[in-house]
């Protein structure tokens, strides 16, 4: 996330329910890494019929995969501004979930209740039962990537742990703080600039559909 006009306060507690999970994480560097090691493989001689022809690969970092709550004490440790985790159980926000996705459902369904029930907004309506099937334990391996070429692996090292890319995340969230002289900086999260571009392209939309009645 970078800095915006949009507030998002992380000085606050920030809910959590997902500290227990265990997944692998992916730094670009070694994703930029893997990719160079590919394009070298394909680039050379014969390369068609190599073991490596079309054959996807998964990379990860070098590391064993961290829990997320490794983020939070990271964060909490590391971090200028004060930060605090308040989990929540996963069965309370399960069902959460569930109750939300069937207060949309019906809005959307029934006329009557569309009139009445006023529309969510914010960061609750993007909990839904789908979203928590990324909130599970995934786990990666760089076993066949890290095969030497002629084993039908790219011989791929990471270069950075996923602590270590996470530690310098954290350090350009110093130095902007710093930079900032204890004024509050501000954050736009990735959720809402998507919605930012889906207003946009809603809004481009209709007026190019008022456009086209209007030249017919």
């Amino acid at each position: 996330m970078r800095p915006s006009h949009e507030t998002r306060d992380f000085r606050l507690t920030d809910s959590r329910w997902t500290a227990h999970i265990v997944q692998s994480f992916v730094h670009g560097a070694n994703a930029a890494i893997a990719h160079l090691q590919f394009e070298a493989v394909l680039a050379s001689a014969g390369s068609h019929g190599s073991k490596q022809a079309g054959r996807p690969f998964v990379v990860t970092d070098p590391n064993p995969p961290i829990a997320y709550r490794d983020l939070y004490l990271l964060i909490e440790t590391l971090a200028i501004t004060p930060f605090r985790t308040l989990t929540l159980q996963p069965a309370m926000v399960i069902l959460l979930s569930h109750v939300l996705e069937a207060y949309i459902f019906f809005r959307l369904t029934s006329p009557v209740l569309g009139a009445i029930l006023p529309p969510l907004s914010g960061d609750i309506k993007h909990l839904r039962p789908a979203l928590l099937s990324i909130c599970t334990h995934l786990v990666a391996s760089n076993e066949l990537v890290g095969l030497p070429v002629s084993s039908g692996g790219l011989g791929y090292t990471g270069v950075l742990t996923t602590l270590e890319g996470m530690t310098q995340e954290v350090v350009e969230w110093n130095q902007i703080h710093r930079a900032a002289s204890g004024k509050e900086v501000s954050y736009r999260s990735s959720v809402a600039l998507a919605d930012d571009i889906q207003k946009a392209t809603a809004r481009s939309t209709n007026h190019e559909g008022k456009s086209h009645v209007f030249l017919n």
